[in-house]
């Protein structure tokens, strides 16, 4: 077989296994849905939500890592650094940082199981960071068939796990450990397979000091979007104390759902959007103009459909799921302003813009955070959080490339 036609090959295997990925962790959120109900629900969302925030922060040592490795390889002497060797110490310290500051925020996100998840999260994290130096690894040296089973297996694992927990009547502390299960998949790739231990072994193109300081900057970049995106619920939860659980399982529920339709594609293809918009660098500013209004026009069209058909779909999840249609509504359409801030900080990034496309994810996040503490009706503060966060950040982004365009 043919390199091209290998790697082709690999890489649509890969595309299989992000679909099956996502269809799984979908079905785990409707085991929790079905098996807590909406009374407790918030319990595993916040904490699914936590650990996969901490995740896309620590996927920045991927980035970095398929980068520096990719490089490495092309150069023919790749005497720089090892990136697992990197992964053992950040995911020491991700670990300490997150048992260190467990008292501050563990009785709050998790009451009922704060050590036991507060530790589950801190050795997950730390067995990610290796998952995230393999993954770069492999993707590097273009060894896509081994990356994609490697997703696959971290999406089986935690599916097999949440039914499990489902069928022997544990569902609280089994999906805890089903969250965090996937984690491990590196070690048993490496356990069963030559080609990854070796791809352990493999080196970036330049030395430790330099590639640590280029990971750090990789995950702040990647902070910026996970806390608004994937963390949301953590806010919510942190802000929606003395709460009627009822209304916080079902509102962090409807806010998964909703947002899914137009941000899993455009999550998915944000390399492809960059590429967009870089091609129409001359036009600055007023290329966003047409992609925002189509993405808050599908938003609008959404908003309609999930008032008539998204109650019936949320009781269906599970017991106490009765969020009313407006609310749906409200929350539909408020999920186009986030798809439409990821279109501007797409255009930052394609005017070569980083601190810029950074900067205004976390303007976004910090408004959206201090919106959701206004004194207004939980689902009223959380719609207009996410409209105006993210509008504001929008703002940023326009600035900084209508500033990029008169400075040449």
């Amino acid at each position: 077989m043919s390199a091209p036609v290998s790697a082709r090959a690999g890489l649509g295997g890969v595309a299989a296994a992000t679909i099956f990925s996502a269809v799984s962790g979908y079905l785990v959120l409707f085991i929790a849905a079905r098996g807590l109900g909406a009374e407790r629900y918030d319990l595993f969302a916040v904490y699914w939500s936590a650990f996969f925030a901490l995740t896309g922060i620590v996927n920045g040592l991927m980035h970095e890592s398929t980068r520096a490795v990719h490089g490495g390889l092309a150069s023919g002497s790749p005497g720089g650094a090892r990136p697992a060797a990197a992964a053992v110490g950040l995911g020491a310290v991700a670990a300490v940082l997150i048992l260190a500051t467990s008292p501050a925020w563990a009785g709050t996100l998790i009451p009922e199981h704060s050590a036991l998840g507060a530790s589950l999260l801190a050795v997950a994290i730390a067995s990610f960071a290796m998952q995230a130096a393999l993954s770069g690894a492999l993707s590097g040296a273009a060894r896509w068939g081994l990356y994609g089973t490697l997703l696959t297996v971290d999406a089986a694992l935690r599916l097999v796990v949440a039914l499990a927990a489902a069928l022997l009547g544990a569902p609280e502390v089994g999906l805890l450990i089903a969250t965090v299960c996937g984690s491990i998949t590196w070690m048993l790739l490496v356990l069963l397979s030559p080609e990854c231990r070796a791809a352990l072994r493999l080196r970036a193109d330049v030395a430790l000091r330099p590639f640590i300081a280029r990971v750090v900057q990789a995950m702040v970049a990647a902070s910026a979007t996970a806390m608004l995106v994937v963390g949301f619920p953590v806010l919510l939860k942190a802000t929606a104390v003395g709460e009627d659980p009822r209304v916080l399982g079902g509102l962090i529920l409807a806010v998964t759902l909703t947002r899914a339709p137009l941000l899993v594609p455009l999550t998915s293809f944000q390399n492809a959007i960059v590429v967009h918009f870089a091609d129409r660098r001359a036009a600055g500013v007023r290329a966003l103009l047409l992609p925002v209004l189509a993405v808050l026009g599908i938003a609008a069209l959404g908003a309609a459909a999930a008032w008539v058909v998204g109650p019936p779909i949320l009781a269906f999840m599970g017991e106490g799921f009765d969020v009313p249609g407006a609310d749906l509504a409200g929350l539909t359409l408020a999920s186009g302003f986030t798809a439409a801030l990821f279109l501007s900080g797409s255009a930052a990034l394609a005017h070569e813009r980083h601190g810029g496309y950074v900067v205004g994810w976390w303007v976004a996040t910090i408004a959206a955070l201090a919106l959701l503490l206004l004194p207004l009706d939980l689902t009223a503060r959380t719609v207009v959080a996410l409209m105006a966060g993210p509008l504001l950040g929008i703002g940023w982004h326009a600035a900084v490339i209508a500033r990029t365009e008169r400075t040449g």
